[in-house]
């Protein structure tokens, strides 16, 4: 079988995010360069490369690089197409982004084999993959750190990005493994908030949701904090559910266990929090408490965490060397509404809009290992604000 691989297009026009390589062949090849065409044909291996216009990109990097991941024949286009005349090729679903798809897609392609391949493959990590994540772990962790440190009510949700990407940036990084989520207040009850250049106001719970890259490899933590330094009664009620069922979760966490079994465990944990603070009402089985959670906490518990921050689909049963976040929640959404909701008890906490605790971890031999290097202890976040 022949392999055609394609790394992903430099596109010029792109001026936020001119490129980001394919995962699966970053996985592959451990290169990181655009417009990279890698065949490998009865053992042999070639490469074809468009380097990107010189007036825009630092092509002798290019070249270096390009030396340093590949020793194979460089071809052009035509000689490219010719080996490929007669073949069975086993491809990457990015190929259809190739510039000239239109030339390469008279060949027979099977693109969904190797993907679904190294989906499965990458569950697991390998040493180095952990060691990178774990780099990037303490690079998020330190700059949640130095946003707790430096905020102050009346900074923008803005701002506190600002911060993050000033601590990162000073060891070197500036890829995130996502778009940060910052937010405070009743903002904190959407999921995927896109900060804005609002004024964080006194007494509000901020929520922090954020990750940087370290060679391509994801880290993603959340923390909540008090924009004054210091929690409320009510604030620390509420947190302390949501910090109770992650502590609970990561129990949890070995290899052997299922996932579906570990979420419903959570959720009961969740519901009989929100039972002693009367937020919701007695209920006598176990699928209905966990129906009635489902709702302040409207998406999943975890997912897998490597060269994607939502790698590989959905986690089934752990296994050692697994990368997973877990981020237990609750929201005070709007919509929210079911008889068996003491409202008059939600609407004491709706105005801090929503809590959410996430830790990255590596599944060990016995157990696991946390990632995140930051506290989620109420008395160590307000020392570190002091």
């Amino acid at each position: 079988m022949t392999t055609l691989l394609y790394s992903g297009y430099y596109d010029l026009d792109n001026e936020t995010n001119p490129f980001e390589v394919d995962p699966n062949f970053y996985y592959i090849s451990g290169c990181d360069l655009p417009n990279v065409l890698l065949l490998k044909k009865d053992k042999k291996h070639y490469v074809h490369v468009e380097i990107p216009n010189i007036q825009w990109y630092d092509s002798d990097y290019f070249v270096t690089v390009l030396k340093q991941c590949f020793n194979a024949q460089m071809i052009d286009f035509k000689e490219l197409l010719q080996l490929l005349k007669g073949q069975k090729i086993q491809t990457l679903s990015n190929i259809k982004t190739h510039p000239k798809w239109s030339s390469l897609r008279k060949f027979p392609m099977d693109d969904s084999s190797i993907d679904h391949r190294l989906s499965k493959q990458r569950e697991v990590k390998h040493i180095d993959e952990i060691m990178n994540i774990e780099k990037a772990c303490t690079y998020t962790s330190a700059g949640i750190k130095h946003i707790m440190r430096l905020s102050y009510p009346s900074m923008s949700q803005i701002e506190l990005q600002g911060l993050f990407k000033q601590s990162i940036s000073k060891k070197g990084i500036q890829e995130l493994s996502f778009n940060p989520i910052t937010s405070h207040g009743k903002y904190n009850q959407y999921l995927h908030y896109i900060a804005k250049d609002r004024p964080i106001d006194k007494g509000s719970m901020v929520l922090l949701d954020l990750g940087c890259k370290y060679n391509h490899y994801c880290s993603d933590i959340s923390r909540c904090f008090p924009i004054s330094g210091k929690f409320t009664l009510r604030q620390k009620k509420i947190y302390n559910v949501v910090l109770r069922a992650l502590k609970y979760a990561l129990t949890l966490m070995k290899p052997g266990q299922h996932w579906k079994t570990i979420t419903k465990q959570v959720q009961l944990k969740l519901y009989d929090e929100c039972l002693k603070l009367k937020l919701v009402k007695p209920l006598q089985h176990d699928k209905d408490k966990c129906q009635l959670i489902s709702l302040v906490m409207p998406h999943a518990l975890g997912h897998h965490v490597g060269l994607d921050t939502h790698d590989c689909g959905p986690i089934t049963t752990l296994r050692e060397r697994m990368v997973v976040a877990v981020e237990p929640g609750i929201y005070f959404q709007g919509g929210t509404t079911s008889p068996h909701i003491n409202r008059s008890v939600w609407l004491t906490y709706q105005n801090i809009g929503g809590i959410r605790l996430e830790d990255t971890i590596t599944i060990t031999k016995t157990g696991h290992k946390n990632l995140s290097k930051v506290t989620k202890e109420i008395a160590g976040i307000e020392k570190l604000m002091k």
